[in-house]
């Protein structure tokens, strides 16, 4: 038969064509089988260029060759072209290298060489059936043993311990506590394990790790910020989970806007807020003035924050009000309203009575004049002309008008004299003063003067004189 045919025959009345697994089958099948001058096909073939055990579909391995010498040659390295040996024959009872395989164009016709499978579904219960010469064997599963393979390893259970704040939960595939039972742990809020695990029970009937213990969560330390203050309370332990922090600033300062007073240690080993900062408190920002500078000590962004200084000047021609100097308090306001600067400018006069007064322009700035002048019947007292100084002052004291003055009238003798006023201003300008006589006398002359605006009486004085008797 060729190798097609045998194969087929065997699988019809057997198993399959055999497999050698080692040289004791080797040895067997030559001591017990009888020679062929054609010698037997055994189920090896090359597939894919690569010798292959076809009832096992398993590769050859280096191992478990048995190659004749020089084989497999593929027909003396295809010296007859388009021959291909990809067949495998077993001398038996040959006179050299019995037992030996050699590779044989398929086609040829040999004995068949075949098995019935010793193997059942149940030989091995956790392994692999392997068929041996009128027997089996079983090749059990790492962590399995017996002959059948169906005993399986076991773990110490006591090397399962629950840890505190913590548990343990374990699953069993082929019994407690057997070969890959898996148990796993867990800690409680704010605790984590000191081994990731899980805990497995291996195919050597060892644990593959220590059981775990439950650690308290730590968060990162932190330390006082610049310019304030930090005050942790911790229930569990130092910066530890549940671990409170309190941030608080010095005067002037304050928490930076975007961030949290208090932090809190979360079971994740975070805090829930990064760690605050002190920052200056801040004074609303100063505008440059009107024709006026402003200058603080600092120049950069900080220039209007607790304890800066800002002071201020205005240009030619301009006076400050207000104070000249302005700090930021730890209340982010300024120590003084801001100043502005106003045009120098004198006041307006106030003129008194009588006085006519011109002032060379509307907006009295410095260099500014005033000129003054009297109503008929006064004369100025004072300055004609004033200047506005730098300063915003009038260079003279504003002038005012008195009346002029007649001369100081006497009574006449054997006379009287009456005023109408009887001040010190009975002899100013319209004032009238009137004369009379005692009785035997008579008024010579007007009985009223009036003082006129050039400082002279209407009249001459009159005078009394006496009267003859009839």
């Amino acid at each position: 038969m060729n190798w097609e045919t045998a194969r087929a025959w065997c699988k019809t009345h057997y198993t399959d064509m055999v497999a050698i697994q080692n040289q004791e089958e080797i040895a067997h099948l030559s001591s017990w089988l009888p020679k062929q001058s054609t010698h037997y096909w055994i189920g090896i073939r090359k597939i894919n260029n690569v010798w292959t055990w076809v009832g096992t579909n398993k590769s050859l391995t280096a191992e478990a060759t048995n190659w004749a010498k020089d084989e497999p040659n593929n027909g003396k390295n295809k010296a007859i072209v388009g021959r291909s040996e990809d067949c495998v024959e077993m001398y038996i009872k040959r006179k050299t290298e019995s037992g030996k395989w050699n590779d044989e164009r398929c086609k040829n016709l040999k004995t068949a060489l075949c098995f019935s499978a010793a193997c059942k579904h149940d030989s091995c219960l956790f392994g692999e059936c392997v068929e041996t010469i009128n027997s089996h064997r079983c090749e059990c599963t790492p962590g399995f043993y017996g002959d059948r393979c169906e005993h399986v390893v076991k773990c110490n259970k006591d090397e399962v311990t629950t840890p505190h704040e913590g548990g343990v939960n374990c699953t069993h595939v082929y019994g407690d506590f057997a070969y890959n039972t898996s148990c796993r742990y867990s800690c409680e809020e704010g605790y984590q394990l000191s081994t990731p695990g899980p805990q497995r029970c291996s195919e050597t009937g060892n644990w593959t790790e220590t059981s775990p213990t439950c650690e308290l969560v730590q968060c990162q330390e932190l330390s006082p910020p610049a310019r304030g203050s930090m005050e942790c309370f911790d229930p569990l332990g130092s910066y530890s989970y549940r671990s409170t922090c309190v941030f608080t600033c010095d005067e002037g300062y304050e928490l930076d806007g975007s961030l949290s007073g208090i932090l809190q240690c979360e079971s994740s080993g975070n805090w829930n807020a990064p760690q605050p900062s002190c920052v200056a408190v801040q004074c609303h920002a100063i505008q440059d003035l009107e024709a006026g500078l402003v200058s603080c000590e600092d120049e950069t962004e900080l220039r209007f924050s607790y304890g800066q200084t800002c002071s201020f000047s205005c240009v030619p021609g301009y006076r400050l009000v207000g104070t000249s100097i302005v700090t930021c308090t730890s209340t982010a306001e300024w120590s003084e309203q801001i100043p502005h600067c106003e045009a120098i400018a004198c006041q307006s006069p106030e003129a008194g009575a009588h006085v006519i007064h011109q002032c060379s322009e509307s907006e009295l700035r410095p260099n500014s004049s005033c000129s003054f002048s009297c109503e008929q019947g006064f004369e100025l007292q004072g300055a004609k002309t004033i200047k506005c100084s730098d300063d915003g002052q009038w260079n003279e004291e504003i002038p005012a008008c008195k009346a002029v003055q007649c001369a100081a009238l006497q009574e006449p003798e054997h006379g009287s004299l009456s005023c109408e006023d009887d001040t010190e201003m009975r002899f100013s300008y319209k004032q009238v003063c009137s004369f009379s006589c005692a009785s035997g006398y008579r008024l010579v002359g007007s009985k009223k003067v009036t003082c006129t605006s050039a400082a002279v009486w209407s009249e001459k004085r009159p005078h009394c004189e006496g009267v003859e008797a009839i």
